[in-house]
């Protein structure tokens, strides 16, 4: 009787550590390439987004006055985004320990949920100014090719929450 209870906590914990794995994902995709931008920004950082960035400028067939421009762009948002992402991630730890605290304070977790929230809109204000802003710099081929590339990496987001799902509803 021992070892089936065991059994259960075990897939229980496998299930819950999935789920965690898959909201973590998701997590990291949302504000993961706006941070690509900014560790681009920044040149004398030594972060891996930052070649992930090049590498889609490579892709897009950037011209080395394209480049120049997009890092100009990231620089000028630079001081304002990201002190606004280190408060999305500050709060964002907070909600995490509000939501995994011994006792369940549904008041705390919604207006710390709230925090979030408000933070994230005005981080996604900034993304979108940052994005119109390059997008002018880019040809209209390269905004196509930049479309095709967010479709494929919504595709490969698509297949691993697929397989996540599966995993837990297999066990």
């Amino acid at each position: 009787m021992r070892l089936v209870l065991v059994k259960g906590v075990h897939r229980k914990m496998r299930t819950h550590t999935k789920a965690l794995i898959g909201a973590g994902i998701i997590a990291a995709l949302t504000v993961g390439g706006f941070f690509t931008f900014l560790a681009h920004a920044d040149t004398k950082a030594t972060v891996p987004a930052k070649g992930r960035f090049k590498k889609q400028l490579a892709q897009l067939g950037a011209t080395d006055e394209q480049k120049a421009q997009v890092k100009a762009i990231l620089r000028k948002y630079q001081p304002t985004a990201g002190p606004l992402i280190q408060q999305v991630v500050t709060e964002r730890r907070a909600l995490r320990d509000a939501i995994h605290a011994e006792t369940i304070d549904e008041t705390a977790i919604r207006a710390q949920a709230a925090k979030v929230a408000s933070l994230e809109a005005d981080l996604a204000v900034q993304r979108a100014h940052v994005a119109h802003d390059i997008r002018t710099v880019l040809t209209p081929e390269q905004l196509q090719k930049l479309k095709d590339m967010q479709i494929n990496v919504d595709a490969r987001v698509d297949g691993v929450l697929h397989r996540i799902a599966n995993r837990i509803a297999e066990d």
